[in-house]
């Protein structure tokens, strides 16, 4: 049994991301804190502490802190759906973030573009040792059986772009990528939940199903897809994750 100050936090935006571990939790308490549920019990042996955050950086930012400072865990794991950006990376596809930066993040001419004002920072990396282990477990989800919409799914590992906006159009989605042309995917929450655990120095992995190319374009039914196959995608690979931890 791990100690009772070794817990894992996990953190989606959404509620259809985060059921399929939700249901499997063995249910300790529930605490309800500055409009949030902190769910703390067991998976996979291991203590976890899961809250539903919200889109946006500020839900992500409050959470986080939440995990941080209230519920004091050892590190937190980011799942749940994103946007493509880089070359290659498809709908159902899994990335794992190595590094992000805030795309809408913009104080020129006081302040490099997305660096963020008095911080002297843009990008943040993260804990080498937590992503591997996320990318392990994305590969070992992959391999022991893969849900429907998966079936030609890889594994990359890149930087995620945050920023308060939903890309769906090919001049936004051109913008941000002639201004970060390393982004591998897009999404409303991972850099500012970087900046949370940088300044509470909490190792950090983010692990996201690609759900669309970012541009509008999507030909899959939105709604089934994060249901049926992200959703599930997510869960087992937070579960191998958590397996590895307890190694």
């Amino acid at each position: 049994m791990t100690s009772p100050k070794n817990r894992t936090g996990i953190i989606a935006a959404m509620e259809s991301e985060l059921r399929d571990l939700s249901k499997d939790l063995q249910h300790e308490r529930t605490e309800k804190i500055a409009g949030r549920e902190i769910h703390y019990g067991h998976l996979e042996d291991q203590l976890v502490a899961i809250v539903l955050c919200g889109c946006g950086k500020v839900n992500a930012t409050l959470s986080a802190t939440l995990l941080a400072c209230h519920a004091k865990v050892s590190r937190i794991l980011v799942t749940g759906i994103s946007g493509g950006l880089a070359e290659g990376v498809k709908v159902g596809d899994i990335v794992i973030g190595d590094s992000f930066v805030q795309h809408d993040m913009d104080a020129r001419p006081l302040f490099p573009h997305h660096e963020i004002p008095f911080e002297g920072f843009s990008v943040i990396e993260s804990e080498p040792e937590l992503r591997h282990l996320l990318a392990l477990a994305a590969r070992k989800m992959l391999a022991s059986g893969r849900p429907p919409g998966l079936e030609e799914s890889s594994v990359f590992e890149g930087l995620v772009t945050s920023g308060d906006q939903f890309l769906s159009s090919n001049k936004a989605r051109s913008r941000v990528l002639e201004a970060i042309p390393r982004a591998c995917c897009v999404d409303m929450e991972s850099a500012a939940i970087a900046q949370v655990c940088r300044a509470a120095d909490l190792p950090l992995g983010v692990m996201r199903v690609i759900s669309d190319s970012a541009d509008g374009s999507a030909h899959i039914d939105f709604a089934k897809f994060v249901e049926f196959s992200a959703s599930k995608a997510c869960a087992e690979t937070v579960r191998h994750a958590l397996r590895a931890l307890a190694s």
